[in-house]
């Protein structure tokens, strides 16, 4: 089954109920209704009884496809094996935390990181070179990256410490939902404008993490997005990531959910 959902809000969250008469893997992605491998959301869970979809979109589109199907019988018109509720829409509610991450380089790079995840799959990668307006951000578009002997490397972007270009690999890139590619982008800034220690991989993690989630991004696709750049280079540092990564996320969620309860309750 296919709905359009239309934008009301610049950041929007969209629900989804469901119910499943019994265990059934529910398919769930999110495209823009015309650009190509342009995808917002994509996940097929396991699903008994009732559940719900939340499925949030900074920077939304005009308007986007939902797609929510059976995995086991396809995208069909009628299903009978699961049930799709009134659908919702609402504003992304952002942490306290977006306050404290959003400096002059979050907030200038954001921009230019968010256009380029969102147009990605339309932009040139014949060796192509896009500069953020301001003129402080570089990202060298390819079909894939090589090392300094000519060899393929399976990422989808790595980034020079020393002059601050980013390489972005179409290949792999394309393999990203937009919110993916947005992780991915954070995480090279991460190395050069935010780490400490700018060789650092788990920090570039976590330093993306944080800005991901804190501008209102979903926590799945932050999972998804790794996942996918890991399984395409497996490497034993490569698990220690992902295993440290959900941990960060599953204590990130926890502290932001208190703060977003407090300030609640303060308002009440």
């Amino acid at each position: 089954m296919t709905y359009q959902v239309d934008r009301r809000y610049t950041n929007q969250v969209i629900n989804i109920p469901i119910m499943t008469m019994a265990q059934e893997r529910i398919v769930v992605k999110v495209k823009h209704p015309r650009k190509p491998h342009t995808f917002y959301f994509e996940t097929a869970p396991l699903i008994t009884g009732k559940d719900m979809f939340v499925i949030k979109i900074p920077k939304m589109p005009e308007s986007v496809l939902v797609r929510v199907y059976n995995a086991r019988n396809g995208n069909l018109d009628f299903d009978n094996s699961f049930k799709v509720g009134k659908i919702t829409v609402g504003p992304i509610r952002l942490g306290f935390a977006i306050n404290k991450i959003m400096d002059d380089n979050v907030s200038r790079f954001a921009q230019f990181s968010d256009w380029f995840s969102e147009n990605a799959a339309i932009l040139s990668d014949r060796n192509s070179v896009y500069v953020s307006d301001d003129g402080k951000f570089r990202i060298d578009y390819k079909d894939v990256i090589r090392d300094d002997n000519g060899n393929e490397l399976r990422t989808p972007a790595r980034v020079n410490s020393k002059t601050g270009v980013i390489e972005i690999a179409k290949r792999y890139y394309m393999l990203l939902t937009v919110p993916g590619r947005r992780w991915t982008n954070w995480h090279e800034f991460s190395h050069v404008w935010k780490n400490e220690n700018a060789s650092n991989e788990f920090e570039a993690d976590r330093n993306a993490t944080i800005i991901y989630l804190g501008t209102g991004n979903p926590t799945v696709e932050a999972y998804n997005g790794a996942y996918r750049i890991f399984k395409n280079s497996p490497s034993n540092l490569n698990k220690q990531r992902y295993d440290e990564l959900n941990r960060f996320i599953r204590n990130f969620n926890k502290i932001m959910g208190k703060q977003i309860s407090q300030n609640s309750s303060a308002k009440s």
